[in-house]
């Protein structure tokens, strides 16, 4: 079985443990055969260096993170194949920022997320407050739009968590939005983009994974190519889950991950 996990974080982003060669490492005796390093970028659209100490990074220390994660990917060539990346916000109208920081970096490839959706972090137990269960489906559908718009920048190769709006709301996996799930998956497809199976949902209320099973098929339905993705925040949860998702996965009928080098993809058999 090739084993690929495509998104971890690190302790620079300030809400994760491990240094990046902790991870690497971990990974190593895992018998991981491809793994992306990830952490969040800097909240690049904003004024200060450091705007959100426990989120992201400093602007001022993004070099040295794509800097050592390099150095990793030469010193553990032919052991195991480590990918630099990064994982970007997506705030409507405030791409060109990210757009521009980015474009100075030799990534592999570059993971865009939401996490930010009408004015709240999207684990904010609070946007819930006063909201009745019957205005969930077009809160989930704007949720969903919301990530194609994100695929529709061009600016990312992997869509993370399409929908980690439910993490933190149980009922919410549930609720059925299909034609937004259906026009967020076209969008990814058409944007050259791969959508991530997310193993994380575990560490939230909701638990699972992030997508639902009916968007995985959907997506197999579109011909929307797929990754593997832990979104490990200790070098423990790296591959969590893995062996469950590639039978999901192969039930429903893939039969091939997509990874990047220098943003090209390429495919990898699951098994």
């Amino acid at each position: 079985m090739t084993v690929i996990d495509l998104h971890t974080q690190h302790e620079r982003c300030g809400h994760a443990t491990g240094s990046l060669r902790d991870y690497v490492t971990t990974a190593l005796e895992m018998g991981v055969d491809v793994l992306g390093l990830s952490d969040h970028t800097p909240m690049f659209a904003a004024a200060e260096d450091h705007a959100l100490p426990r989120v992201a990074m400093p602007k001022s220390e993004f070099p040295a993170y794509v800097a050592e994660a390099l150095a990793l990917k030469e010193e553990f060539a032919g052991r195991i194949e480590v990918l630099v990346s990064t994982e970007a916000d997506y705030l409507a109208g405030a791409t060109e920022p990210y757009a521009r920081e980015l474009a100075r970096y030799p990534f592999d490839y570059i993971i865009g997320s939401v996490h930010m959706f009408e004015g709240k972090d999207i684990f904010d137990t609070s946007r819930w407050d006063g909201l009745d269960d019957d205005e969930l489906p077009a809160v989930k559908a704007r949720f969903f739009r919301t990530v194609a718009d994100c695929a529709r920048t061009g600016l990312f190769h992997v869509m993370g968590h399409v929908d980690a709006l439910k993490g933190n709301h149980p009922r919410l996996g549930a609720v059925p939005a299909p034609a937004a799930a259906d026009e967020m998956l076209r969008a990814i497809r058409d944007s050259g983009a791969v959508l991530e199976v997310n193993t994380s949902g575990n560490t939230k209320q909701h638990g699972g994974w992030y997508p639902e099973t009916d968007v995985l098929e959907r997506a197999h339905h579109f011909g929307v190519p797929v990754t593997f993705a832990s979104d490990a925040h200790v070098p423990e949860r790296i591959c969590d889950q893995y062996a469950d998702v590639v039978r999901v996965l192969r039930d429903i009928g893939f039969r091939r991950w997509t990874v990047f080098r220098q943003g090209r993809p390429r495919l990898l058999p699951m098994e």
